[in-house]
């Protein structure tokens, strides 16, 4: 039994070790680079050498590694610093992960503790032993170790690799291994630690690259950074459980009744539910976060569990993997007679799949799960673990310049031109759409050309498999990866992407129980402009990556699989999501359960998120399951779901939602506002709407909704209202942070001569000019709560960013703005939309109640409104209402200061 017992370890970091171990590895990124830099430095590396003949054998193979940083054109200078960023982290990362071995006694001596002396417990051997200087017998060590470690990983421990060329020198070295003693053993114990590591080692990029993703647009190596963010572990659990868990319990026929003896489980006991499998040994007392099912499912067909296959697309550094393992070893327990100490390694070898476009992501996964399986297998028992080869992949390689290519396509197509005509294409779209990974459509390109590898038998084929039937897709990928080996005599950099490549159509071609994922966010520029071309051309829906991702899943899922996925919250009610929307509560497929969380998720991102499972491919029964999270403050979301699950809630707040899917397509574009009361979804059944055209939806409109004049140059322009008497100057309608009842209104426009200097430039647009100086409602356009809606009177021109609704001859504006302004109103806009921005198209799509025009009394209760709030703006010194500050009460009779047309207006009153 190794000393790293399920006792000691722990799942996840508390914030307070995250928040250390954030310190301490960005100190570790800023030491390394600043050394691998300076090395490069010294061999002339700081600019691209014009004779590389001429340099050293070694000094070459840095050249080569760096140019492969170039694939998509990069120069010199960016293709430099983005190898020393993959340097510095491989460094950091196998530093990290020597030292989670050698805090279990997976590691002998000691690599990376220093001694009183100077010296690791591993250099020291080699010191007495072997006569090596201190100084070489350090790094020596260092090397030794990852040696031995790479018969067995070699993804992460492989010094073969690019990024493996350069050492830290001694200083360095010995400085990063005491930042990393001066983290606590148990924080490296834990399962999630690595995960944060890989993180924290990018968090400083993540706001440049927020702001380079807004303006110019990211580029394909900029993906994978921008979209760090480590998944907590309590949602890991949620997702896992209800797809993994879920669809095992539905094979055994034991979900519903699981779910009903959970009834009786108290929030704590969820929440903290044993680790170790003697004390919970089946998925009924581990997978404790199931969602009740309103229906029983279909699950896969699996006869024994190594037929149980789970995918995460884009990996990272594979926390479902690692919690789905856990899962897999009970339902390998329940299903087989095999020894406990044998399961973990039949794990690894059959049921765990990832991909991700970042080496290091695949190094810390597949590090990582060989952790996981050898720390279980030791502790039931074990004398050694031979670690299998895992089912990791980057995705990130170049693969089109290596010689012999041609021969492999050609041998294994045969005489058949379409096969290898389908296999180049393939090659090509890898090759010249640069960040593709999971995104790759393996089966679009090639299934059609091939007979379907379900009829073989039945089963499944892969590279490992032995076919028996020519022109599968099983036997292709098959002869592919022969081929490969074959025709490869050498281990270069780019051979070692042939093999990368290879194994990529081998994982995206299999069938999966279960995909699991936490996927890059981003569309328009934060996808870069050929992933976006080749996802129009390949993809169902609009590019946005989470979208592709889900699609990417749906096709490689069986029907009656599970997804599960941690995503933003936009595809529930943006307007270019629509038939995604559509499809995910219609008839594509039948989701378990949807809990918005909203912010507080995800470290160091400001992204709003759901997390869902969807069933694949199984026809809806019409009804979803709704959790209300987005409004609890980070650190209590768990607590209050665990609550909510045993039904134990005693927040006064309704969280808990089970709803016809029928119900959202009553409102136009069919958002997902599950907690609006149906009440309210109901009044959205009528045929009049603020502005039916505006909206692009069928109904009768009572008003325009518009959009108004854009100067192209507003500093030239506009003017305060004090600054130009002049009747050239018209009072402007620019919008603001405050339109609500009485908008500010302290700009005027110069339009003397039909505004004819601002047509001059020919940058500006003049839109619904027949509405200028047409009385009606404005309304600030982005705002945290509702009363947004004020009244301009005649004669004001409305800017492009100070929309209008001017209501027809037959509906009072005043009534209008009352109207707009109510709870009920509110709630109508919530149904549409929670996010802060009304759009016009919003607005437009807005009912009328026609009920409410036999109400006067809203026509009177506005315009005292807005004489109480022109009357409280006497004594702001910009405002048209100024009379004098409020320490002068004797000028409060002395009239207005200025001259305005909304003056006019309380006259009315």
């Amino acid at each position: 039994m190794v000393s790293d017992s399920l006792s000691q370890r722990k799942a996840q970091l508390d914030k307070e070790e995250r928040e250390h171990l954030e310190d301490v590895v960005t100190e570790m990124r800023e030491r390394v680079e600043d050394n691998v830099e300076f090395q490069l430095t010294q061999k002339g590396l700081n600019d691209e050498p014009e004779d590389i003949d001429s340099l050293h054998e070694d000094t070459q193979q840095l050249v080569e590694a760096i140019e492969l940083e170039a694939v998509d054109g990069e120069t010199w200078t960016e293709a430099f610093d983005q190898y020393v960023t993959g340097v510095g982290y491989t460094i950091v990362n196998r530093l990290a992960a020597l030292r989670c071995m050698e805090v279990r006694d997976f590691i002998d001596e000691e690599v990376t503790v220093f001694k009183d002396n100077g010296l690791t417990p591993a250099a020291e051997i080699l010191v007495h032993d072997e006569f090596l200087l201190e100084d070489e017998a350090i790094l020596q060590a260092y090397h030794n170790a990852c040696d031995d470690l790479a018969k067995e990983i070699e993804i992460l421990f492989d010094r073969s690799s690019a990024y493996s060329l350069l050492d830290p020198d001694d200083d360095t070295f010995e400085e990063l291994c005491e930042k990393l003693d001066s983290v606590p053993d148990e924080v490296w114990r834990a399962d999630d630690v690595l995960g944060w590591v890989y993180e924290y080692y990018n968090v400083k990029l993540l706001d440049d690259l927020r702001r380079k993703g807004d303006s110019e647009g990211l580029e394909p190596a900029d993906v994978p950074p921008a979209n760090q963010f480590y998944t907590p572990h309590w949602v890991v659990r949620m997702l896992t459980d209800n797809s993994l868990g879920k669809l095992y319990l539905e094979h055994t026929g034991e979900l519903q009744d699981v779910v009903k003896a959970q009834e009786e489980f108290s929030p704590d006991k969820r929440k903290n539910r044993p680790l170790s499998p003697d004390e919970s040994p089946n998925i009924a007392n581990f997978c404790t976060y199931l969602v009740p099912s309103e229906e029983k499912g279909e699950p896969t067909d699996f006869e024994h569990p190594e037929e149980l296959r789970v995918i995460d697309p884009a990996c990272g550094s594979g926390h479902f993997l690692l919690y789905a393992f856990d899962v897999l070893e009970r339902i390998w327990r329940a299903e087989t007679d095999l020894p406990d100490e044998d399961i973990p390694r039949k794990i690894l070898r059959h049921n765990l799949y990832g991909v991700d476009l970042d080496m290091r992501a695949c190094q810390l996964a597949a590090f990582n799960l060989y952790l996981k399986g050898r720390t279980r297998a030791e502790t039931e028992g074990a004398d050694g673990f031979d670690m299998p080869e895992v089912g990791i992949v980057c995705a990130d390689a170049t693969v089109a310049e290596i010689d012999g290519v041609e021969a492999v396509f050609e041998e294994i197509a045969g005489d058949d031109e379409e096969i290898e005509n389908a296999l180049r294409r393939i090659l090509d779209a890898f090759e010249e759409v640069h960040g593709l990974g999971s995104l790759l459509d393996v089966r679009g390109t090639l299934s059609d050309l091939f007979e379907d590898d379900a009829d073989i038998g039945g089963t499944q084929l892969t590279l490992g498999d032995d076919p028996r039937e020519s022109h599968t897709l099983g036997q292709v990928l098959h002869s592919l990866r022969e081929a490969v080996e074959d025709h490869q005599e050498t281990d270069s950099f780019l051979a070692q992407d042939l093999r990368s490549f290879v194994r990529l159509l081998d994982i995206l071609a299999q069938d999966y129980d279960v995909a699991l994922m936490n996927p890059p966010y981003g569309s328009r520029k934060r996808m870069p402009d050929q992933i976006t071309e080749y996802v129009e051309q390949n993809y169902q829906y609009s590019p946005e990556y989470y979208i592709t991702f889900f699609e990417v899943c749906e096709e490689i899922v069986r029907k009656g699989g599970r997804i599960g996925m941690l995503i933003p919250r936009s595809f529930m009610f943006k307007k270019s999501f629509k038939q995604f929307r559509q499809d995910f509560v219609g008839s594509q497929g039948l989701f378990d359960f949807l809990a918005e969380f909203g912010l507080g998720i995800l470290d160091n991102a400001t992204v709003r998120t759901a997390g869902t499972v969807v069933r694949s491919g199984i026809e809806s029964n019409n009804m979803g399951a709704f959790i209300r999270l987005y409004d609890i403050e980070k650190g209590k979301k768990e607590d209050i779901f665990t609550d909510i699950i045993c039904q134990s809630n005693k927040d006064e707040i309704e969280r808990q939602f089970n709803i016809s899917l029928d119900e959202f397509s009553k409102i136009p574009e069919t958002p997902l506002n599950y907690s609006i009361p149906s009440e309210v979804r109901q009044l959205h059944d009528t045929q009049q709407k603020i502005d039916a055209d505006v909206a692009n939806i069928e109904g009768e409109s009572i008003s325009t909704v518009a959009q108004g004049l854009a100067t192209g140059n507003n500093a030239r322009f506009l003017r305060k209202h004090w600054e130009s008497t002049s009747e050239d100057f018209r009072p402007y309608a620019k919008g603001g942070s405050d339109a609500w009842i009485v908008p500010p209104a302290i700009h005027t426009v110069n339009f003397s001569n039909d505004a004819r200097e601002i047509r001059a430039t020919g940058r500006a647009r003049f839109q619904n000019s027949q509405l200028y100086e047409k009385e009606g409602i404005s309304w600030t356009y982005i705002k945290d709560t509702g009363r947004r809606f004020g009244y301009l009177p005649n004669g004001y021109v409305f800017d492009v960013a100070g929309s209008m609704v001017i209501p027809d001859t037959e509906h009072s504006p005043w009534r209008l703005m009352s109207v707009l302004n109510s709870d009920l109103y509110h709630c109508l806009f919530l149904s549409l939309t929670p996010e802060r921005q009304w759009n016009q198209g919003d607005v437009g799509r807005i009912p009328w109640i026609t009920s409410l025009e036999e109400k006067d009394e809203l026509i009177k209760m506005a315009k005292i409104q807005y004489s109480i709030m022109g009357s409280l703006r006497t004594s702001e010194p910009t405002s048209p209402y100024y009379i004098g500050p409020n320490l002068l009460p004797e000028q409060s009779d002395s009239g207005y200061y200025y001259t305005h047309p909304a003056l006019n207006n309380l006259a009315l009153m």
